[in-house]
């Protein structure tokens, strides 16, 4: 007599039981797993483009307005459209984001439903204050930073939520230079 080999609808049954349990533990997660990624993705989006206005400012990027000026360039953020900040070249060397003077190198949107919720001028003590502009700039030739043309201020710090308010990521950015997001 031959012997079958397979397996048995029980071996089926537990098996497939076995794969709906850890499909479902998968999906349940979800949606949580996408909102923190989704935030990473965004405080790392605005930490690069802080990184960029450093190395322009270090380089010869210009303006496509043209002409053989260099200027300095920085970010900025307004408390009033937190969905979305500024890359700009700081043509007048104020150390500040003039709209009306055509400054406006790039805007950026942030389209993943995340906002920043704070933005904070800190010293060299960690004590922050709120502010409603935040202005990161990069005068020309210089990898150090201004910022909100204060010279009191060691960093500023950019606070990123989710659409639900439950996480949130801190990007830091010193006028050393150095950018972090914790």
């Amino acid at each position: 007599m031959m012997k079958q080999r397979g397996f048995s609808l029980i071996e089926l049954m537990v098996a497939v039981g076995i794969l709906i349990l850890i499909n479902t533990i998968i999906f349940a997660k979800y949606p949580e797993l996408s909102q923190r990624m989704a935030i990473k993705r965004t405080s790392e989006e605005i930490a690069l483009i802080a990184r960029q206005a450093q190395a322009y400012s270090m380089g010869i990027k210009r303006p496509a307005s043209g002409g053989d000026d260099y200027f300095g360039f920085g970010i900025h953020f307004d408390k009033n459209s937190s969905k979305s900040f500024v890359l700009f070249a700081d043509s007048d060397s104020d150390k500040a984001y003039d709209k009306n003077k055509g400054e406006l190198f790039q805007e950026f949107k942030i389209s993943t439903g995340d906002y920043f919720s704070e933005l904070e001028t800190c010293d060299s003590s960690d004590t922050c204050s709120k502010a409603i502009i935040l202005d990161v700039v990069y005068p020309r030739a210089s990898s150090m930073a201004v910022i909100n043309n204060d010279n009191s201020s060691s960093y500023a710090r950019v606070t990123i939520k989710s659409p639900s308010g439950d996480k949130e990521k801190k990007i830091k950015i010193w006028i050393s230079g150095q950018i972090s997001v914790d």
